[in-house]
């Protein structure tokens, strides 16, 4: 158990991935610092309502569905480092921006604009990692980048409503700011890489690459089309959570608590995910074993919030803790299979092709889900988002089963598996 753990931090030997890390441990830091901020302001200092909201998700999940997948090629003729600090440098100038933002239509804006840039960063920074840690690394590497990710996510927008309360509304977007430029100071140490000089016919085949990778690899195909399927129940379900948590008497504070745990939970399943990684041999196989426990829970605390089965606090912190873990022990696998499936051409196009299919459904899931709770009820949505994820986990995960099992003999379980996988695919 120890080597275990000591091996979850063998990337962080590497002074360049030490740097990148900071740098994202920084940026995810600011990413959802303003979150709070900018959800109250909409709400409480302009007296906006749901569909303000709903053009706020809207500004966030488009840049990642169309932006990111149209610059990602077109960065690879440029430096990544300079990349990776001109998109710190220009969101810490959006964040600044923020702080004289007086309207809904110019806030909007200006989340959209910051949302694209991410949508550039992220991209770049994964075609950092493949060239900065060693393949055997790759795990843990993803491991620690989603690490960062889930303790940001809880850190973040606590810090960011504390210092709006004690300092003032202006205060994370301040401190936001300041984190994006000490971000870049930091990644000034990386080294320099570019990818080999082309022009646009060389850009559009690097994204023909990228498209035919995810086409005919099997097993970066199958953990695209399974996170694509997760992220659209999620998004059905997502914004209904805090009704169900009210209309099954969950005080507003416990609600607080709720959350908090659920980001606690993903927090420890990405560092369960580095630590005993013998999912590698079959990742998909994890991800869909962690969709199916997901799919479980949802069912349960559907059922809770329906009344026909008993609410406890206690009962709820358990479900939150295990959707929390769940949900890492899916997502660190799948940022494995982007790394390994990959090549340094295509790492970058894939991603972002990847987040695009994830996030492409905030567009339309979310709408579903309000439309199926005006007449299920909220729990009743739980329990249908719940069923499905149950079987789409199991399905995924009885087509990698065979592959996992004659991997122990032959080492090759992730190619049988994923090839079985494909044949249900298609």
């Amino acid at each position: 158990m120890v080597v275990a753990a000591a091996r979850m931090w063998l990337p962080l030997k590497e002074k360049g991935f030490r740097r990148l890390f900071a740098g994202q441990v920084l940026s995810d830091f600011a990413n959802w610092l303003d979150f709070i901020a900018i959800s109250t302001l909409i709400v409480y200092g302009w007296g906006q309502g749901p569909m303000a909201m709903a053009l706020f998700s809207l500004c966030v999940g488009i840049p990642w569905a169309v932006i990111g997948p149209l610059a990602s090629v077109r960065m690879g003729r440029f430096s990544g480092r300079k990349v990776l600090i001109s998109c710190d440098l220009l969101r810490a100038a959006i964040v600044l921006a923020m702080l004289m933002a007086n309207s809904l239509g110019f806030m909007l804006a200006l989340v959209f604009l910051k949302m694209s840039v991410s949508s550039v960063f992220d991209p770049v920074r994964q075609r950092a990692v493949k060239r900065l840690v060693d393949a055997g690394q790759l795990a843990q590497a993803s491991s620690l980048s989603g690490l960062s990710v889930n303790l940001t996510k809880i850190i973040g927008p606590m810090v960011g409503g504390a210092s709006a309360l004690w300092i003032g509304g202006s205060a994370p977007f301040a401190i936001g700011a300041g984190l994006y430029a000490l971000s870049a100071l930091v990644l000034m140490g990386l080294p320099e890489w570019k990818t080999e000089e082309r022009g646009s016919a060389g850009d559009r085949g690097g994204m023909r690459q990228a498209l035919s990778d995810m086409a005919t690899k099997p097993l970066l195909k199958s953990g695209i089309l399974f996170m694509g399927l997760m992220f659209a129940l999620i998004f059905i379900y997502d914004n209904l959570f805090v009704v169900l948590a009210m209309e099954a008497g969950l005080p507003e504070k416990q609600f607080g608590l709720l959350i908090g745990v659920v980001g606690a939970g993903s927090v420890v399943g990405a560092l369960a995910a580095g630590h005993w990684d013998g999912w590698k041999r079959s990742p998909v196989a994890r991800m869909a074993a962690a969709g199916g426990l997901s799919g479980f829970i949802l069912v349960l605390v559907g059922l809770s919030g329906q009344g026909w089965l008993p609410v406890s606090l206690s009962g709820w912190l358990l479900a939150g803790a295990l959707l929390g873990i769940s949900g890492a022990q899916a997502a660190v696998p799948f940022a494995y299979i982007l790394q390994t499936e990959t090549t340094d051409d295509t790492i970058a196009p894939v991603s972002a092709a990847a987040s695009a299919i994830q996030t492409g459904s905030i567009l339309i899931a979310p709408s579903v889900g309000a439309a199926a709770a005006a007449y299920l009820g909220a729990g009743g949505v739980f329990i249908a988002a719940g069923l499905l994820m149950t079987a789409v986990g199991w399905l995924f995960w009885g087509m990698t089963a065979g592959g996992r099992r004659s991997g122990a003999r032959a080492g090759g379980g992730q190619e049988a598996a994923s090839n079985r996988v494909e044949r249900f695919a298609e």
